[in-house]
């Protein structure tokens, strides 16, 4: 032995040498083995990959030390390096051979005549020792495939939840918006309306509902296919989510009926229509108006809950509807009254002009022959005239005359119109006041046909004047319609005569046809504006006209770039104080 094995020995020696410190070393070492060796995978899992086999080792190689040669302790550490080294490669045979090589040499030098014995022993120690090293690092191994596989499939998991909530959320979405438009659909509107009263009460705030309706949108589909009915519906709700606040929520339902929801006081309810009627006032097609009529109900001086105030909405759009389509029908009727004067003066002026033309012709001659006759050719040829021109009117009610638009100044129109009867006005006696607007007005239309009706309108008044009057015209712009009243200080008319006034045939003067209202009527209606009159008897008459800026649309152009144009007409309210007339500004459509 050498000096420093010598001293190590005594020391051990010294520190063992008491049995009761000899037992509980070896107590606690038995100790340790048994609890590595019977947790198992316990102390396992709790230890990095190395610990566990050098725990096994060293306390291996303490009970060898206790109860065998001391000197063996060299061959434990070389095999607790190998198992250590072990751990962190594959190249299990090159450790293996050089642990041999070591454990052999050492103990070649220790206790050569115990060699076979200690060989054996610390062989069948080594091999148990090393198998179980391999064993937990092939363990030790798979539960780190089978952590990372559980990892995986974890992720793959809460991936797929999450998927599946996503999918989730876009169904009940889905469910929830109109398929065409992208909007809410009625369920997911009431619950938006549901959502924004409970935040109203909370808040002390108003809430305001506008259902709008577009009126006759199925003769959009009958006339240029539902396709181009679809992408109307489509540009309507993509304007109004652009105009309309960020808050503000949309819907579409029943087919051509859209809501609009919003929190605010009233100046939110009136930027709301006026938002309506900046986006569907500017959808035309083909000298087409796009009317509409709006219903509207307010939290909480209508209705408390979100089910009764859209069903309020609804039903106060229903009356308007009602009162639009009983408009079209009285139009209608009105229509078909001149239709069939049309067709029947068609028929007279042919048989009557005829024989007119001759008379002219015969009377002329035989005046130039006659002294006698020419006496009363100055008398016969100009109710001869007068027979043509009442059956020149005749004919207007049946031609179809296409209408030829063209851009003109209104002002001077109506400028010329005022210099051609004012001569007439001051033989009367009366006075024709124009009140020209601040800036020029444009307008696209058939200038002649829009002459005579201004024409008629201001002799009807000079002729409804008996003392010293007046007959005032105004006329404005108002964003995409224009408006032209002309007002006389007459008699007025009797109430009972209001709604034949432009009936065929009817009048109050001795003198006339009854054909110039009706012709008022049919341009008007033609040029796709409204002709309104309001009259107290004794007071006086005004006559409303409104009538569109532009007529000409084309689809290849934004709408924004254009004049907008179209029926707005929508519930009036209890401060409304104008007649009922002059409060609705639908306009007909040309048919």
């Amino acid at each position: 032995m050498t000096e420093w094995q010598t001293g190590f020995i005594d020391n051990v020696s010294i520190i063992f040498t008491e049995p009761t410190a000899h037992w509980v070393g070896a107590g606690v070492a038995l100790a340790v083995v048994l609890g590595l060796l019977i947790g198992g995978n316990r102390w396992a899992d709790k230890m990095p990959l190395s610990l566990y086999p050098m725990l096994v080792l060293t306390a291996l190689a303490v009970l060898d030390f206790l109860f065998q040669d001391p000197f063996m302790i060299g061959a434990y550490l070389v095999v607790l390096g190998f198992l250590s080294c072990m751990q962190s490669t594959k190249k299990t045979l090159i450790f293996t051979v050089l642990f041999f090589v070591s454990w052999s040499f050492l103990g070649y030098r220790s206790s050569w005549e115990n060699q076979p014995f200690m060989l054996l022993n610390d062989g069948i120690l080594f091999a148990l020792v090393g198998w179980m090293g391999i064993r937990y690092r092939k363990l030790s191994d798979r539960t780190k495939e089978i952590q990372q596989e559980n990892r995986r499939l974890a992720e793959k998991v809460d991936e797929a939840q999450n998927r599946m909530h996503e999918y989730i959320h876009e169904l009940e979405e889905t469910s929830r918006r109109d398929y065409l438009t992208g909007l809410y659909n009625f369920g997911g509107f009431q619950e938006q309306v549901t959502k924004s009263l409970s935040r109203c009460r909370m808040g002390g705030h108003y809430y305001h509902i506008v259902c709008v309706d577009l009126v006759d949108f199925q003769q959009v589909n009958m006339r240029e296919g539902i396709d181009a009915g679809d992408q109307l519906l489509v540009q309507i709700a993509r304007r109004l989510k652009q105009k309309l606040p960020p808050y503000a929520q949309v819907a579409r339902y029943d087919g051509d009926q859209f809501a609009v929801g919003l929190t605010g006081d009233d100046s939110a309810m009136r930027l709301c229509l006026e938002m309506v009627e900046s986006v569907l006032g500017g959808l035309r097609s083909e000298r087409t108006l796009v009317n509409y009529c709006v219903g509207t109900a307010s939290y909480p001086d209508d209705a408390e809950n979100a089910s009764e105030l859209i069903r309020l909405a609804e039903h106060r759009l229903s009356i308007e509807q009602r009162r639009i389509r009983h408009q079209e029908e009285e139009k209608r009727r009105h229509l078909e009254k001149l239709s069939a004067v049309g067709q029947l003066a068609a028929g007279l002026a042919h048989e009557i002009r005829n024989p007119l033309t001759s008379i002219r012709g015969f009377i002329q001659i035989s005046a130039a022959e006659s002294p006698e006759v020419k006496r009363w050719e100055s008398i016969i040829l100009p109710e001869i005239d007068r027979i043509n021109d009442l059956l020149k009117q005749f004919l207007h009610l049946s031609e179809s005359r296409p209408i030829r638009y063209t851009l003109f100044n209104l002002d001077r129109l109506i400028d010329d119109v005022l210099q051609l009867l004012h001569p007439k006005a001051i033989m009367m006696g009366h006075d024709l006041i124009p009140h020209f607007p601040s800036s020029p007005v444009m307008i696209e239309a058939d200038a002649e046909q829009l002459k005579q009706v201004f024409i008629n309108l201001l002799q009807n008044g000079l002729e409804s004047l008996h003392d010293k009057g007046a007959v005032k015209v105004r006329w404005k712009e108002m964003r995409d319609r224009i408006s032209i009243r002309i007002q006389d200080s007459g008699s007025g008319i009797q109430p009972e005569h209001m709604s034949r006034i432009f009936d065929p045939f009817f009048t109050t003067k001795g003198e006339g046809t009854g054909m110039g209202l009706s012709i008022c009527h049919q341009i008007i209606s033609e040029h796709g504006g409204q002709i309104h009159v309001t009259s107290q008897p004794g007071r006086g008459t005004t006559f409303n006209i409104h009538l569109p800026v532009r007529q000409s649309h084309d689809w290849s152009h934004p709408a924004e770039h254009r004049e907008p144009a179209g029926a707005y007409t929508w519930m009036p309210s209890e401060q409304t104080s104008e007649p009922k007339d002059l409060v609705t500004l639908s306009s007909g459509e040309k048919r």
